[in-house]
């Protein structure tokens, strides 16, 4: 019998007005402790009804964006942006917001324990899922996307031999992340090195290695379009705040 879905439906009328609030608390325009006027003139400008902006407020409360008091009005709460990510409709505001170097930071620790794990507890045919994706990337992919796209169910796959389900789900959000301006650093001989070095994430984890699972993991990223971005950044927010330094003078003995 062919499974029935459900229609897709519009995004509904409080999702949608909590995203333009959304909008602007990612713009900066709405900071923490900023009272926002009150739901009655909040749904009269936005045209809509007085519950539609409740159930907005309430969403935007669940996420602890928002802080609704009866007397003392809605006003916008100091909050993470990280647990954003896990929520798909605001999951490109929470992006801009937490920016590249932070969470490649991220994935660079918690992937550091994932190999460690999936070195100690891969399984057969978690090795076979790994090895898989590695047979696909030969001949090499010819453009960022499917490199991307391959990258993604690689890590996956590793992170399912460690057979923690709490550090899938964390890593989930993080690799399905796409850097605007990053394809541009993606060439053969990056798009090389870099599943050089997740073949070698893989012989580590068949060899139960864990030392070396962790060295191979280590030198993955320092390679690949995202790794070549980071630094690149770094280097020129660096180069920003240096000054140069200039000789004192040799003072004349008198």
């Amino acid at each position: 019998m062919t499974a029935v879905f459900p229609k897709p439906v519009a995004q509904s009328l409080p999702n949608q007005v909590a995203a333009l609030i959304m909008q602007r608390v990612a713009s900066g325009e709405l900071v923490s402790g900023h009272k926002l006027p009150s739901q009655r003139q909040l749904a009269q400008s936005m045209g809509v009804g007085l519950a539609v902006v409740r159930e907005a407020v309430k969403r935007l409360e669940a996420l602890n964006v928002l802080d609704a008091t009866h007397g003392s009005g809605t006003v916008v709460q100091p909050f993470r942006w990280m647990p954003l990510l896990y929520d798909q409709s605001l999951f490109t505001l929470a992006m801009k917001r937490i920016g590249i170097r932070d969470l490649w930071e991220t994935r660079r620790l918690l992937e550091g324990q994932i190999v460690r794990l999936a070195a100690e507890r891969a399984r057969k045919e978690n090795l076979a899922e790994i090895r898989a994706v590695l047979d696909r990337t030969d001949p090499l992919p010819v453009n960022y996307d499917d490199s991307s796209a391959l990258n993604r169910e690689f890590h996956i796959a590793v992170a399912k031999a460690s057979h923690n389900g709490v550090l899938v789900d964390l890593l989930t959000p993080l690799v399905d992340v796409h850097f605007q301006g990053i394809a541009h650093h993606f060439t053969e001989d990056v798009c090389r090195r870099t599943w050089q070095a997740h073949a070698s994430i893989y012989r580590a984890i068949a060899k139960h290695d864990v030392a070396a699972a962790e060295r191979a993991m280590r030198d993955h990223f320092t390679v690949g379009p995202i790794a070549v971005e980071t630094h690149t950044s770094d280097a020129a927010r660096s180069g920003s705040r240096s000054k140069p330094v200039r000789n004192k003078p040799h003072q004349r003995r008198k």
